[in-house]
């Protein structure tokens, strides 16, 4: 595994994440051996665990805290607050983030946390100058080392996303991949914070051991317009065959690596086979080629950016 220098703290993140959420949510279908796929993970030397008190009403924080237990130093936990466990709508009154903080602690079995997100919240607040002092407070406790904001959902909202830097939080989740290039690209021009990519294979779109990709009501896809996958299907089908060299799957996951303003990428992971699968390739040190990169660029320019002008839309109802 290889490592990228977080600009928030002082420590070391693996390449590839490991997210809680396809793991402990019913979207990504029945997992059996969640313990399993995180230890093997953690052997393969993927030390990043990104997750949130929503993840299974907090299954995946108790997890990593299980886990984790003996060598908690040894991994890094990025952990979401923001939604109301009882009800699944955000929350973000002063008195429930702060019972929320210590709630994640105690699942986590932490005395800390590596960084600690805002989950999904509106302009107003991120805007919010009582939120970021608390945030601040919280770290001179020691109970966090960093605070960020994860934007969402579906994209999040580029105005959301500048909004938070200029403010001063120090991290983002966010979207980023071929098809779904904005308003991630504008973010990471921000050198100077951490920048942690979910939905890198874009709904299983730019995932060729997926298809044929059909309707699901059960998993998380079912939130994508099936035309839009259909419409994308046929533009990832001409990109894989201009880039034969490597599965789909591989060139979007290296893809958004080769951006060097990015900390770690989260695939949705649900097999154990997938971990060795990433590990290999970053181990093997592939890369894209010039070429290849104007080849993404051009198959962005005819095929994928309406696609992600749509995604933008899409994104809008949400406010």
């Amino acid at each position: 595994m290889k490592y990228r220098k977080l600009k928030s703290i002082n420590k070391e993140v693996s390449e590839i994440g490991i997210g809680l959420w396809s793991l402990v949510s019913d979207e990504w279908g029945q997992i059996d051996n969640k313990e399993e796929i995180i230890n093997h993970a953690f052997n393969n030397g993927i030390n990043f665990f990104d997750t949130a008190d929503i993840y299974g009403k907090g299954e995946g924080e108790k997890l990593l805290g299980k886990i984790f237990k003996n060598n908690r130093d040894e991994i890094v936990i990025l952990t979401k607050i923001g939604y109301d466990l009882k009800t699944n709508k955000r929350r973000f009154d002063l008195n429930y983030l702060k019972n929320a903080i210590n709630d994640s602690l105690g699942r986590l079995n932490t005395s800390y946390i590596d960084i600690l997100m805002l989950h999904n919240p509106t302009m107003e607040i991120i805007k919010n100058n009582e939120i970021l002092e608390f945030l601040r407070d919280l770290k001179i406790e020691g109970k966090i080392l960093s605070y960020g904001i994860s934007l969402g959902p579906t994209l999040g909202w580029e105005d959301e996303g500048i909004k938070a830097i200029e403010m001063g939080y120090k991290s983002l989740e966010h979207i980023y991949n071929i098809i779904e290039r904005e308003p991630g690209q504008t973010f990471l021009k921000f050198d100077d914070i951490d920048h942690f990519i979910r939905v890198p294979h874009a709904s299983d779109v730019l995932d060729d051991r997926k298809w044929p990709l059909k309707f699901d009501n059960r998993l998380h896809r079912k939130f994508k317009d099936m035309k839009w996958i259909q419409e994308a299907l046929k533009c990832a089908e001409e990109l894989k065959k201009r880039i034969n060299r490597l599965k789909l799957y591989e060139t979007a996951i290296i893809y958004v690596l080769s951006n060097r303003n990015v900390s770690s990428v989260v695939p949705n992971i649900t097999f154990k086979e997938e971990i060795d699968l990433y590990s290999k390739l970053i181990n093997d040190n592939v890369q894209l080629s010039e070429n290849e990169l104007q080849i993404i660029d051009y198959m962005y320019n005819i095929c994928f950016r309406k696609l992600n002008e749509e995604s933008i839309e899409e994104t809008k109802l949400y406010k």
